[in-house]
């Protein structure tokens, strides 16, 4: 492990003297550890690290409780703050009334470079010869204090974040798509993550799986559930496994046998839960029969012949894509590469733009629909 220089900030006092000591950097690498329904409950903010010049800050949220000054330096839009696919960390500190500015993202811009692997640990190898220890990557970070391996692997994951900035930035003046880079990394100032709506709690694997009117009554149990995990700061996965939630929707009668079942925490193994479950999985049929929701998935089946012509039909949308953007990915191709196309101009993206399913307006950020613009000019 590269040993770093940083300083473990667990005190009010301290966490001012560190925010004026890093009011003196233009550039900043900025990073978040945090437990998402791993070790706790829900999503948990367990430090954040700050590193400039040669030493890293590493701030104990646990400890500090107000990090409104910390929190005003990531606000400064004078400020530069390297992250690396920051749309979790940003998502959280927004949750908590932190709206960083001037984010510059190295796997975005790594993306746009052409990086096929571009995850922190390959960029520092492959651009700065740094190699990260990942061992720590997914211990509880939800103690605090942390250990001392913990404090060193933060630390680290973070200071090579300013130099990994500078070497992209050299690569895209050399291939002429700073201007690209930059406009991307603007979009995080005004970042808006996707939120589940109030009271669902499934996922989109789980929307998959059930039909609506037992997706319904599952949520209700999740929420019963989640209820429970709250107050015992637990991961719901903890508290009641979910595939057994799921078979209580098709299968009721679990619950008659309930103090038998393996994985339920200690908390939960009794009638009066299995009452809960029950009486939650009756009020949300009701509602869901009244709602008129589907109890079965409509029919995906189609004859061979159909799907032949589907198959003939995306084939033939292919190749008008692949002729009526040839320059275009030819252009991206030679210059960048095919990984960079593959992030820039997805081929479903192509591909929609040819059927007409989607117009230029709709492609995200200026520089590529001037690039696609250009192709139609021609």
């Amino acid at each position: 492990m590269n040993k770093v220089n940083y300083e473990y900030i667990r005190t009010p006092d301290a966490l001012l003297d560190a925010v004026e000591k890093l009011k003196q950097f233009e550039v900043l690498g900025v990073d978040v550890e945090f437990d998402r329904d791993r070790y706790a409950y829900g999503f948990t903010l367990c430090l954040i690290q700050v590193f400039g010049g040669e030493k890293c800050w590493l701030f104990d949220p646990f400890s500090l409780k107000d990090l409104k000054h910390l929190f005003e330096l990531f606000e400064d839009a004078s400020i530069i703050k390297v992250m690396h696919a920051p749309s979790e960390d940003l998502q959280l500190l927004r949750s908590l009334g932190c709206k960083p500015k001037t984010i510059f993202d190295t796997e975005r811009s790594a993306r746009i470079l052409g990086y096929g692997a571009f995850s922190l640990l390959n960029l520092l190898q492959n651009i700065i010869g740094v190699e990260l220890n990942k061992a720590m990557q997914k211990s509880d970070w939800t103690q605090s204090p942390l250990s001392p391996k913990q404090l060193e692997y933060a630390a680290e994951d973070v200071a090579w974040l300013p130099e990994l900035r500078e070497r992209l930035i050299d690569q895209a003046k050399e291939k002429q798509v700073l201007a690209w880079i930059e406009e991307e990394n603007q979009h995080w100032d005004v970042y808006q993550p996707e939120a589940k709506p109030n009271g669902q709690l499934y996922n989109k694997d789980d929307a998959k799986k059930l039909p609506d009117f037992q997706l319904y009554v599952y949520n209700s149990l999740l929420q019963v559930r989640d209820k429970y995990a709250e107050e015992l700061n637990k991961p719901g996965y903890q508290v009641v496994d979910k595939h057994l939630l799921m078979d209580i929707v098709f299968h009721p009668e679990i619950l008659d046998e309930w103090h038998q079942k393996k994985g339920l925490h200690p908390r939960v193994r009794n009638q009066g839960f299995a009452e809960e479950l029950k009486s939650a999985l009756e009020k949300s049929s009701g509602e869901a029969e009244d709602k008129k929701l589907l109890k079965y998935k409509p029919s995906s089946r189609v004859s061979f012949e159909e799907r032949e012509r589907l198959k003939k039909e995306k084939e033939l949308l292919k190749e008008q894509a692949e002729t009526e953007w040839k320059e275009l990915r030819d252009f991206i191709c030679d210059k960048l590469g095919e990984d960079a196309l593959a992030y820039i101009f997805p081929e479903k993206t192509l591909l929609a733009l040819s059927a007409g399913e989607i117009q230029i307006e709709d492609i995200p950020f200026a520089y590529r629909k001037q690039l696609l613009l250009s192709q139609k000019a021609n």
